[in-house]
């Protein structure tokens, strides 16, 4: 069942059982009302018999007539009603209009007990009767006919089931024409997601609004944006890769294939093309991982994050950088706690010195300045051409006169990402009096 028929079904159900109520309490109340009224006569009408102002039924020799005296008094019955009376034992002594039944009810009333009305049967047809006691004795007992009572509350109930059956036709139909109207931007989302999961186009949906269904849409679209600007860095970064790996992957083969033509090269030439092999493993080595890195985001779920502080990532990351390649590094730091990932920080830190290594004259110092949340690494080489600022950071980017250096162009890269899982950026200038300043800051 679909959401638009199960809410539709809810609604017209909800509606069906208001009218319903509505109809049962006008039923009732109706029937309460002409029960009322007919009471009200039988009470009305025996009191006047009791009083007097009525002659009281009763059978003579000549007949049934009213008695000798009350010729001027109305008659005790109206043609809608009968009357009867009878003793203390509950035997009939007069009737007019018809015969009563007697229970043990109307005998306990005769005999001195209060009055009751009650429901009564007579030939099929339906009676309200009151059974009221005399004062010398005995009981009078007035019965009305409720047929016509009961003929109107039988048309107010066809009637009422009508315009209960009219108006929850009315109310599914409007229920349809509403959830086809407020169901429809759902619909076209469905069939909008539907596309997308059948082209895999990860194309905007077009749909927009200021509803829940609108912001939802407008959720889908952002989350396709960034599917769409993922898939594209992924595909970017594997075509980037696959060109890069050509270089090292081209050079072994090239030495491997010379080594094996060339089974007597001296000791020293085949030293040195061994020496080559090894540089290339190494080089291809750390290509595949910062590419393994780039690809699966695989530091921001293998590593907890914990309270740290970046200056003794820094301190530490230095002291590495200083024991592997001897080059004198300056640092100055400050305290800079904060939650994070110390593993992709060391990364982070040990890429910008790997960086300064490769463009700073081993004769000039490498300087590390931690403060306001920001490590800056500085080289004192050439610095870094204007056109190539802004690109620094890309994949796989590598300014002309850095190709003939070691390096796979993703080691800034890396920077970047690791400063944007912790809510920072990365900025490259030149610094005034020569060098280059290369640096990430947390959040």
């Amino acid at each position: 069942m679909t959401l638009r028929t199960r809410v539709i079904t809810i609604l017209t159900g909800l509606v069906v059982v208001g009218i319903a109520a509505a109809s049962l309490a006008a039923y009732q109340s109706a029937s309460n009302e002409l029960r009322s009224e007919t009471d009200e006569f039988l009470t009305a009408r025996a009191s006047e018999v009791l009083d007097g102002q009525r002659a009281t039924p009763r059978k003579s020799s000549d007949g049934d007539r009213p008695q000798p005296g009350t010729e001027d008094l109305d008659l005790a019955i109206d043609p809608d009603s009968i009357a009867q009376t009878i003793d203390r034992n509950g035997d009939v002594t007069a009737s007019e209009g018809g015969n009563l039944p007697v229970n043990e009810i109307d005998e306990a009333v005769a005999d001195g007990g209060k009055a009751v009305i009650r429901d009564i049967e007579i030939d099929g047809e339906a009676f309200r009767m009151i059974t009221v006691p005399s004062p010398d004795g005995g009981a009078v007992q007035i019965a009305r006919s409720t047929a016509s009572t009961n003929d109107v509350l039988d048309r107010l109930a066809g009637r009422l089931a009508l315009v209960g059956l009219v108006l929850g036709l009315l109310a599914a139909a409007l229920g349809w024409l509403l959830m086809r109207r407020t169901t429809k931007p759902l619909a076209d989302l469905t069939a909008a997601t539907e596309r997308i999961a059948a082209t895999h186009e990860l194309t905007p949906l077009g749909l927009s609004g200021d509803d829940e269904v609108g912001r939802l849409a407008t959720s889908f679209d952002q989350m396709l944006d960034a599917l769409r600007s993922s898939r594209e860095q992924q595909r970017r970064l594997v075509q980037d890769a696959g060109h890069e790996l050509r270089t090292p992957l081209t050079s072994l083969r090239a030495n491997v294939d010379f080594l094996q033509r060339a089974a007597d090269l001296p000791a020293e030439q085949r030293a040195e093309i061994l020496a080559g092999l090894k540089s290339e493993i190494a080089e291809l080595g750390v290509l595949v991982d910062e590419v393994v890195v780039l690809a699966t985001d695989e530091g921001a779920t293998s590593v907890s994050i914990t309270d740290l502080d970046l200056t003794d990532i820094v301190t530490d990351a230095v002291a590495t950088f200083r024991r592997r390649t001897e080059r004198t590094v300056e640092l100055a730091t400050e305290p800079t706690p904060l939650r994070g990932n110390a593993s992709l920080l060391d990364r982070a830190v040990t890429n910008l010195l790997g960086n300064a290594h490769k463009f700073s004259p081993a004769d000039r110092p490498i300087e590390v300045t931690v403060a306001n949340r920001w490590v800056v690494v500085r080289d004192h080489g050439d610095g870094i051409a204007d056109a190539d600022l802004d690109r620094v950071f890309e994949r796989f980017h590598r300014a002309d006169d850095a190709r003939s250096k070691p390096g796979s162009g993703l080691g800034l890269a890396i920077v970047r990402h690791v400063a944007e899982q912790h809510g920072g950026e990365v900025r490259a200038g030149n610094a005034a009096d020569g060098g280059a300043e290369v640096g990430f800051s947390v959040g």
